[in-house]
């Protein structure tokens, strides 16, 4: 089996090998291009440029609002939710979990 298998691939090697065509010479360009001639161009040497400067004029900042400090303290209770009333009664009147043992 083993040669079986040998002489049919070197049977389909030789089949390969002889069907080919014989590679056609890569197309030549015949465009011809001009020569390139090294132009050397005089430049005037030009003075350097001056520094940059940052000529703009800073802005005041504003100063800051004056509050006073009670005013403050009250502001950020009032932010924090610390200044919420509590209903009549106390904090006793209702339990924590919101029900009603009144009967109600």
């Amino acid at each position: 089996m083993r040669k079986f298998a040998l002489i049919a691939l070197a049977g389909a090697l030789a089949l390969s090998a002889c069907g080919k065509k014989e590679e056609e010479a890569p197309a030549t360009n015949n465009l011809v291009e001009p020569p390139v001639e090294n132009v050397i161009v005089n430049e005037p040497d030009a003075a350097p440029l001056p520094e940059p400067q940052n000529n703009a004029v800073a802005t005041p900042a504003a100063p800051p609002p004056t509050v006073s400090e009670q005013q403050q303290i009250q502001d950020d209770a009032e932010a924090t939710g610390m200044t919420s009333r509590l209903p009549e009664g106390g904090e006793q009147s209702l339990p924590a979990d919101g029900a009603n043992k009144t009967g109600e």
